[in-house]
């Protein structure tokens, strides 16, 4: 398998400037493109942030960090950013129109043997890309931040070949990830399928008033969120014991919340323009601060976690 040196990330926004930074890191030469200087100079400056805080924490040494960031090259000019590219990563809006022209570019404007993958996290792209490599094309799917969070869901479309498979999951294993392969699409994936589970009860709790957003959290995080890095999902039921398990599964008593397309509360916050952290307040109120500090508290914490689960040799 020929070895991938340079990479492309199309769309330098929430997710896609942190790709760039992974690879970057690592050693790759890294072309950023979007279609605004503005959002390619942003993507620069929260990069430069990124591995400030990394090198803050110990996570990077210091005498790598601009190394990394000038590995990094920023276009707007999508045929110059795949020039002579190996893979490429496409970021952009959730939109099956604009996906599937970008792909069509892609296809057009990229080497021959490049490979190209979507960081969509729902999207069957494998339904609506049309490119004459059918073989080369797939889905990674990264988490938020993705240069701190480990995880890339791999997944392979119907005509994916393996080495295609082979040769990203030792891209990623090489930049430092966790890869898992997943055979065939399936909406959400793993990781966001567990997340919408989870997400669906905690509309209903809230939208229902059982509990204040800081009991549900105080519930996870205390409770049984403290057992998911050690157990996970499936260990956890061996230590509770499959016998218990059986008689929970046929407890009636329990009913999933039904799919639900909005959520009270939700609509109740956007309407008041509270969006989140972006805007300073959400379910929780963020003291004035910059979305940048309380980012970059996120990540400390984050990167601490890591470490330790590192060092217990967990991740």
């Amino acid at each position: 398998m020929s070895e991938i040196r340079n990479v492309t990330i199309v769309g330098a926004g929430t997710m896609g400037h942190s790709l760039a930074q992974v690879f970057a890191q690592e050693g790759y030469s890294v072309r950023l493109n979007d279609i605004q200087e503005g959002i390619l100079a942003r993507a620069r400056e929260l990069i430069a942030a990124n591995l400030q805080t990394l090198v803050e924490t110990g996570s990077l040494e210091a005498g790598r960090q601009a190394p990394a960031l000038n590995r990094i090259s920023t276009t707007t000019n999508l045929e110059e950013a795949v020039r002579d590219t190996d893979f490429v990563i496409e970021a952009i809006v959730e939109d099956e129109s604009a996906k599937k022209a970008l792909f069509r570019n892609l296809d057009a404007l990229c080497p021959p043997e490049a490979i190209l993958a979507s960081n969509t996290s729902y999207m069957d792209i494998f339904k609506f890309v049309e490119t004459g490599r059918p073989d080369k094309v797939l889905i990674t799917h990264w988490f938020a931040p993705p240069h701190i969070v480990p995880l890339v869901e791999i997944v392979r479309g119907p005509r994916t070949s393996q080495q295609t498979v082979d040769r990203v999951k030792r891209l990623m294993i090489q930049a430092g990830k966790e890869p898992i392969v997943i055979s065939r699409f399936l909406p959400g994936f793993i990781a966001n399928r567990l997340q919408s589970a989870l997400t669906r009860e905690v509309l209903h709790l809230l939208d229902n008033g059982y509990a204040t957003p800081e009991e549900i959290d105080l519930a996870a995080k205390a409770g049984f969120g403290l057992r998911i890095p050690i157990l996970g999902l499936v260990k956890r039921m061996d230590f509770t014991g499959l016998d218990l398990i059986r008689k929970l599964i046929s407890n009636a008593a329990y009913q999933a919340p039904p799919p639900r397309t909005q959520s009270n509360t939700v609509d109740r916050l956007v309407a008041d323009g509270k969006l989140g952290v972006k805007t300073g307040g959400g379910y929780y109120e963020y003291g004035g601060r910059s979305t940048e500090e309380i980012m970059k508290e996120r990540d400390i914490k984050l990167i601490k976690l890591r470490k330790f689960l590192q060092e217990m040799g967990e991740l």
